[in-house]
């Protein structure tokens, strides 16, 4: 997923506003496992999916977010 920021920067000495326009991306991973029987019934999945988010503008600075997963419980028919 790619994006396009602005933000609205003021000036030290002017006191006046300009913006600042930045790309970014945020590049996700996903590692999971499901468990779910042909016939139906009980099921489960677990998922982690660390993202790199990448900044264009920052000399391609790269921070890597290492927080982020889920569980899913439910019955399939």
């Amino acid at each position: 997923m790619t994006y396009l920021t602005v933000i609205g920067e003021q000036n030290q000495n002017t006191s006046q506003f300009r913006d600042k326009v930045t790309l970014d991306a945020v590049v996700p991973l996903r590692v999971g496992y499901r468990y779910q029987k042909p016939e139906g019934g009980f099921f489960f999945r677990i998922g982690y999916t660390p993202f790199i988010s990448l900044d264009f503008n920052n000399e391609g600075f790269r921070k890597f977010i290492p927080l982020w997963g889920g569980i899913s419980l439910g019955k399939s028919f």
